[in-house]
């Protein structure tokens, strides 16, 4: 599984909730440039739809250029399904990318990550000072990394706490709450109970 296609399909616009049920099942399947061949039968399954629905909603993605479909050579003569592409960018050279772009003599902009995030110094207390006194200094930096961490990454976590259908879930939330549940686990503040509460009232209005 690919969080990245996974992120990516949850912020695209499909005009249904079962096509974007099918989008985020073959996310969850995707390898990290958005490929797959998961079954027709394996994503009714995940979806809770029949094949024919299945078969009508991956049409109706790649028309709207969300996937593209290819059929698989046949095995022992018998029909081998789909392989699918989820229309991602190229996630993986995407700072080649930006690079190449550059003109002669001007430097890559650093990109904020969690691993050069820890050459910062957060706090100038002295190495020997009792642990009681570093405890503030190593509150800072443990929120300094969190602001660091991606918000797809956040989001994947609580999609995991959640379970299975995890990502479906966050998708029927509005923005407000996906992103105040990412605040509180960005800070790990998000409890079982809190999380609990907002998964119950996304499914009730999933089923309005």
């Amino acid at each position: 599984m690919s969080w990245q296609a996974t992120a990516w399909a949850i912020k695209q616009f499909t005009g249904s909730t079962r096509r974007k049920a099918l989008l985020l099942a073959l996310a969850n399947y995707a390898d990290p440039n958005g490929v797959c061949w998961p079954s027709q039968e394996r994503l009714a399954k995940d979806t809770e739809q029949s094949i024919d629905s299945i078969q009508r909603h991956s049409i109706a993605l790649e028309k709207a250029n969300l996937i593209e479909r290819v059929i698989m050579p046949k095995r022992r003569g018998h029909y081998a399904g789909y392989r699918y592409r989820l229309a991602l960018t190229n996630l993986g050279s995407a700072g080649e990318h930006e690079t190449s772009k550059l003109r002669p003599g001007h430097a890559a902009k650093q990109r904020r990550t969690a691993p050069h995030g820890l050459r910062y110094k957060p706090s100038l207390e002295p190495l020997y000072e009792p642990s009681d006194a570093r405890a503030p200094a190593e509150a800072r930096l443990r929120a300094f990394q969190a602001q660091l961490e991606p918000l797809e990454v956040v989001q994947n976590r609580i999609a995991q706490r959640i379970g299975s259908d995890g990502w479906l879930i966050l998708g029927d939330m509005n923005d407000h709450q996906r992103s105040y549940l990412s605040k509180l686990e960005r800070q790990g503040l998000l409890d079982d109970k809190t999380l609990g509460e907002a998964v119950l009232a996304a499914r009730c209005v999933a089923r309005k």
